[in-house]
C-alpha cells in the first residue's frame, strides 16, 4: 500500500486508478504535495482539545487526540511509525528524489509489507501540540499519515451510532468515518462542536 496526500481532501489516502477513495480527486505519484500554505488555509487555526479518541481504521495508529480548528476537526494518534533505515544514504536519496511526502508514501509501502524494510519504530508524543499556529498543523500533516483531517465542508452529516460518532461525506459511495470518544466529556464536547458547526448537519443521535 503506497499512501500519499491528496491534494483535494488533504487526506492520506491509496491512490484508486489514479483517484482518491475519498474524494475522488486525481492522486497519483506524478501530482506534486500541496503547498504548506494551501495545506494551512484548509486546516485553519487550532481551537482547542476535545478530548482523547479512537478512530476506526487498519493499517495506522487507532489511538489518539482530536482537535477542533477554525476549520474542521484533526485527529492526531498519540504515536507516530517511524522508518529507520539501516543506512542513511537511502533516506537522503528518498528524500531528495520526491519531496518529504512522496518519501513518506513510500516508507509506509515499507512498512505494510510491499517492500523490504530495515526496521521501525514507534515515537509516543507529548499530550499538547507543541505549535499551535496553521503552518506548523500543515507540516504536522504533511509529514504524518498517521493524521486525519475532516473539514467541515466534507461533513455532509453526521449520527452517533453504537458508541460512534459516524461523518458522513457527501458522497455516499465513500464508508462513514467513525470516532469513538473514550469518555462522556469527549462525547459532549464532540456533539456540541457538531451542533453549533456553521454547517448545517442533520442529526440522527441513538
Amino acid at each position: 500500500m503506497t499512501l500519499l496526500l491528496c491534494p483535494e481532501c488533504c487526506q492520506w489516502r491509496e491512490p484508486v486508478e489514479g483517484r482518491c477513495s475519498v474524494c475522488a480527486g486525481s492522486l497519483d505519484l506524478a501530482i506534486p504535495d500541496p503547498s504548506l500554505e494551501t495545506i494551512a488555509e484548509e486546516i485553519g487555526d487550532l481551537q482547542g482539545l476535545l478530548g482523547e479518541a479512537d478512530v476506526s481504521r487498519s493499517d495506522m495508529p487507532k489511538r489518539g487526540r482530536l482537535w477542533a480548528t477554525t476549520n474542521g476537526l484533526l485527529f492526531v494518534p498519540c504515536e507516530s511509525r517511524v522508518i529507520v533505515f539501516a543506512n542513511d544514504d537511502r533516506a537522503r536519496s528518498a528524500i531528495r528524489s520526491g519531496g518529504l511526502g512522496r518519501w513518506i508514501g513510500r516508507w509506509w509501502s515499507r512498512l505494510s509489507g510491499r517492500e523490504p524494510a530495515a526496521r521501525f519504530a514507534c515515537e509516543r508524543r507529548a499530550s499538547e501540540l507543541a505549535a499551535s499556529d496553521r503552518l506548523a498543523l500543515a507540516e504536522l500533516l504533511r509529514s504524518d499519515p498517521g493524521i486525519l483531517f475532516w473539514s467541515r465542508g466534507a461533513i455532509a452529516t453526521w449520527r452517533r451510532h453504537q458508541g460512534r460518532w459516524e461523518l458522513i461525506r457527501p458522497n455516499t459511495f465513500s464508508w462513514p468515518e467513525r470516532i469513538a470518544m473514550r469518555d462522556r466529556d469527549g462525547d459532549r464536547a464532540l456533539q456540541t462542536w457538531l451542533e453549533t458547526t456553521a454547517c448545517p448537519l442533520p442529526v440522527n443521535v441513538r
